[in-house]
């Protein structure tokens, strides 16, 4: 519901510099010296009170008509409150006028400021009264009357009780006493009250944007200050005394403000409403026309296009904004106009009148239309429209046209249906009559072994006697059942028939016969089964597959939620499988992942789950581990440890001992987990990851920091696409030199040019570029960009016999077309294939040996050097390197790094160059950064050396000329 329109301001805190500016002028008064204004019993004294007493009793009286006349038509909680207030305030208030020294004798007691205090005490309570009912917003029950005389009564009978018994009160006025005389407590206890309803009132007021409630808090707090003028005056012609009775004017004029705006603004809400609701039906109205299944269009009596539905744009393809206001006839194609404005005008004649056509739709087609024209009277009884309802009958003839179609077809299939189909017929307690040979021929019953018999001689036993309950209960209500039956045949075997019954209705409505149809669905229903157990479980280990492990995933989590109970998912991977298919054979992997399928299976519960996603990936779904996080997790790290524990020993392989550690990723599971498998897969190969990045052999659970850590590798790998379409990316070079200190080649090493980090060292974004698809295209940009230097160069005397060497990814070198994209770049740049070297590491080889040959091989041929980067820190043997096509490998900079000190590296620096002799193989060395180091290696046979003692990677506009010293 819409809030009504607000003609105030908003209670807080815009009201606060005026609210305190009220409560230091109120201060300031009391302060001030010399606070007599008027002179006891002087004229001005009477005069100035009794105005400022008769506006208040106006204000209050304005109150009561405004809140009797107003408030109570709107049925205003407030209403019978301020009526029966107000008019108690004002008759209270005028007694109090009345009471004052130079006033006539009221009620034959004299008047005084004792009696004059009673009634202005009387009063502030009984308004104090009136704002606590507003607060609670009770509503007093009863008419209007009631309440007002009610406060006429009340008025009255405190008048009395203050002229003439005034006596059986405390005195709350006694001069000389001051600020100690029971007047100036009661005044305190008033203004506190006042002040704290008026802090209600606002808090109120700014929760609900209520406007009576936001007046009455600011009449409230004036009326506080108010009170807090009386506390202590001595003299009723102070200055107090005199601001007080302003003050509460002021607050009677805020009472007034919250009726009058009250009264105001329920016109403009309900002419708000109103509006609403007229567009609400205008649209409601337009909505229905326009989703109608039928065309509806108006005519005037020129038969000009005046209203129409959105089916008539899509139907003739033309908006209906360009056919508003437009001759029917100038709209609809010709031949469409031709038979429907004979109809049109029989309308205009007062006729009903209809006609069926066909058109072609330009968006539909070809389409068959039912056209009724009727005309619309006005109260004239001439007709001033002609309305037009157009209905889409394209389904009734496509149907009618089936019918026959289908008529035809009927009696072709009724020939064919005794050849290829089972065929029974039984009366109605289901004794066989009729049977066709195909019914015998799979029964291998004899017909007459089958005629007068029940189907119970076929009964397999294979269905329970409710699913025949079922079929007999929706056969004798006439209708036809569907479903699949196992059947026995005479020899013992099982075969599976789809089966149609059809019960044929007697004159009673009653199945008389039952005609039962079947088709031979037993190879189909093996062939399911077989595909369930591919589809569903993994071929090598019987274990579910990751298809059945997304069910049952799916089944723990809704067990979880029901329960209350935590539960795991855990994802294992064997360390370092890889190595037994290379060592020992596919075969014996395949062995081992059985052995694992079966040490997984003993180690868990009869109600958890063992799945094989792939590979030697395996996937726990462990269930009721604790209806607390902290016992669950426990509980899940507990029986981590028993798998990986399970897992750890030792495998015999064809008499091979084999050890193959775990790792596991696990994450919690429970029943308001707002996730799918495919999200809970990552996050628990987040957590494995993890694991493997910290030895292997241990389980870690999920981290929300791991997947902060993939965000940040989403984010890389983002930027790094638009630096590969922005080309951010640059090629440095570096210089590999020969024992003369000439430069023979330079290493084309990456570089990003970030344009908010500057440029950055591949460090920072390769090892997440060649962990995703990404590698390939950068990898491809490497090639062409060192190609293309190549052929510059290939231009310059001084650099035309230079190498350039850059790095081939994993992923490339898998990629079925490397080959291919490696000629293209060498033919697009027309560089020489000889300059080029490409440089592998033997982690590039562990996959597919022989299909990274035969690549390598090919690309050799054409010229195309390859290096072994990194030699060294990988596993590589010695035939290893006899089968690749290498011309040379590069020494790792670890092992140069402590050169010619480090005995350990002295040694193996002697013997990678001892090795290179008999293979034939150039050595480069990298990370050179020393004389010493340049020195030693070059006195040992090294060829060729590349490091930051020759130049770092630079430009290649900064590259200097082939001989270093130049």
């Amino acid at each position: 519901m819409e809030k009504p329109v607000m003609w105030m301001r908003r209670p807080w805190p815009g009201e606060l510099p005026l609210a305190g500016m009220l409560l230091l002028l109120m201060l300031g008064a009391r302060l001030l010296p010399g606070r007599e204004l008027f002179e006891v019993g002087s004229s001005g004294l009477l005069a100035s009170h009794l105005l400022l007493e008769v506006v208040a009793v106006v204000v209050s009286l304005m109150v009561v008509v405004t809140a009797f006349f107003s408030l109570e038509e709107e049925r205003s909680p407030l209403a019978n409150s301020l009526i029966v207030a107000f008019t108690l305030v004002a008759g209270i208030d005028l007694a109090h006028t009345l009471s004052y020294d130079g006033m006539p004798p009221f009620l034959d007691s004299p008047n005084g400021m004792p009696k004059a205090a009673f009634f202005w005490m009387c009063g502030r309570v009984v308004e104090l009264l009136g704002f606590a009912l507003a607060l609670g917003r009770v509503r007093l029950p009863g008419g209007r009357w009631r309440w007002l005389l009610l406060g006429v009564a009340g008025s009255v009978l405190v008048a009395w009780l203050g002229g003439r018994h005034l006596a059986l009160f405390p005195p709350l006025f006694v001069p000389g006493v001051g600020v100690t005389d029971l007047k100036a407590a009661s005044d305190y206890l008033l203004c506190a009250g006042y002040l704290l309803l008026a802090w209600r009132l606002w808090r109120k007021a700014a929760d609900s944007d209520d406007v009576e409630l936001a007046e009455l808090a600011r009449a409230s707090y004036v009326m506080g200050l108010a009170e807090l003028a009386f506390t202590g005056y001595t003299s009723p012609g102070e200055w107090l005394v005199a601001l007080g009775h302003v003050y509460k004017v002021v607050a009677y004029v805020f009472v007034f403000r919250a009726i009058f705006l009250s009264a105001m603004r329920r016109p403009h809400q309900r002419l708000h409403a109103a509006q609403r609701q007229l567009l609400l039906k205008e649209q409601q109205y337009r909505t229905l026309i326009d989703n109608l299944p039928i065309i509806v269009m108006r005519l005037d009596p020129r038969l000009h296009l005046r209203l129409a539905s959105l089916q008539l744009e899509t139907s003739l393809g033309r908006p209906l904004e360009e056919m508003h206001g437009r001759h029917i006839g100038d709209i609809l194609p010709p031949e469409v106009a031709e038979a429907v404005l004979p109809v049109l005008q029989s309308a205009l004649r007062g006729e009903l009148a209809e006609v069926d056509y066909t058109f072609v739709s330009p968006a539909l087609g070809r389409l068959h239309r039912h056209l009724m024209a009727t005309p619309e009277h006005a109260g004239d009884g001439q007709i001033q429209h002609v309305l037009v309802i157009i209905q889409d009958t394209s389904a009734r003839e496509r149907a009618q046209q089936a019918l026959q179609e289908s008529m035809r077809e009927t009696r072709e299939l009724k020939a064919a249906l005794d050849a290829h189909a089972i065929v029974a017929v039984t009366d109605r307690r289901g004794i066989i009559v009729q049977v066709n040979n195909k019914f015998c021929e799979i029964s291998q019953y004899a017909r007459e072994e089958l005629v007068g018999k029940t189907h119970a001689v076929v009964n397999s036993g294979f269905h329970p006697r409710a699913f025949f309950t079922e079929m007999w209960a929706t056969i004798a209500r006439g209708e036809v059942w569907n479903g699949e039956l196992c059947n026995r045949a005479k020899d013992g075997s099982l075969y599976w028939v789809q089966t149609t019954i059809m019960p044929l209705l007697g004159a009673d409505g009653r199945p008389v016969r039952f005609i039962a149809i079947r088709a031979d669905i037993t190879r189909r229903k093996l062939a399911e089964h077989e595909a369930q157990r591919l589809a569903f479980y993994d071929v090598l280990t019987g274990l579910p597959n990751r298809r059945l492990m997304n069910d049952r995933l799916a089944q723990v989590i809704a067990h979880c939620g029901r329960e209350r109970q935590h539960g795991a998912l855990v994802l294992i991977d064997l360390d370092h499988f890889k190595e037994v298919n290379d060592t020992l054979g596919h075969a014996q992997g395949d062995a081992l992942l059985r052995l694992v399928a079966d040490r997984l299976r003993a180690a868990v519960r009869g109600s958890d789950t063992v799945a094989r996603l792939g590979g030697d990936e395996f996937v726990l779904l462990l269930e009721d581990l604790g209806s607390t996080l902290d016992e669950a997790t426990s509980h899940a790290a507990d029986l981590g440890e028993k798998i990986r524990s399970m897992l750890a020993p030792v495998y015999v392989l064809d008499g091979h001992p084999v050890v193959c550690t775990p790792s596991l990723g696990i994450v919690m599971l429970r029943g308001d987990l707002p996730l799918d498998a495919e999200e809970l897969l990552k996050r628990a190969d987040l957590a494995l990851y993890k694991a493997k990045d910290e030895g292997r052999n241990v389980l870690r659970f999920f981290d929300p920091a791991l997947q902060e850590e993939v965000n940040h590798r989403t984010a890389l790998l983002r930027d790094l696409r638009v630096a590969l379409e922005e080309g951010q990316l640059r090629l440095f070079y570096q210089p590999i030199i020969d024992a003369s200190r000439r430069i023979v080649g330079v290493e084309g090493l990456l570089r990003w040019q970030h344009p908010v980090r500057g440029l950055l060292s591949p460090g920072l974004f390769m090892p997440v570029a060649e962990q995703s698809p990404l590698i390939v295209p950068i990898g491809q940009w490497v090639l062409e960009t060192a190609c293309a230097r190549l052929a510059a160069w290939a231009r310059d005397p001084l650099r035309a016999d230079w190498t350039v060497a850059v790095n081939i990814s994993a992923r490339q070198l898998r990629m079925p077309e490397f080959v291919a994209d490696v000629e293209a770049a060498l033919a697009r740049s027309g560089a020489s294939p000889r300059r080029l070297r490409l440089e592998i590491t033997e982690s590039l080889l562990q996959e597919d040996l022989d299909d990274s040959i035969a690549k390598m091989q090919a690309l050799r041929e054409l010229g195309v050097r390859f290096s072994l980067d990194d030699f060294g820190t990988g596993y590589s043997s010695l035939n290893f390197l006899k089968r690749l096509p290498l011309d040379q490998f590069k020494i790792d900079q670890s092992f140069v790094r402590g050169l010619p000190d480090a005995s350990d590296d002295v040694a193996i620096i002697r013997m990678i160059l001892a090795l290179s002799a008999p293979l034939e193989l150039l050595v480069v060395a990298e990370g050179v950064e020393t004389e010493a180091q340049f020195e030693f290696l070059r006195a040992h046979g090294c060829h060729k050396f590349q490091g930051y003692l020759f130049g770092k990677p630079m430009p290649a506009e900064a590259l200097p000329g082939p001989l270093l010293a130049e």
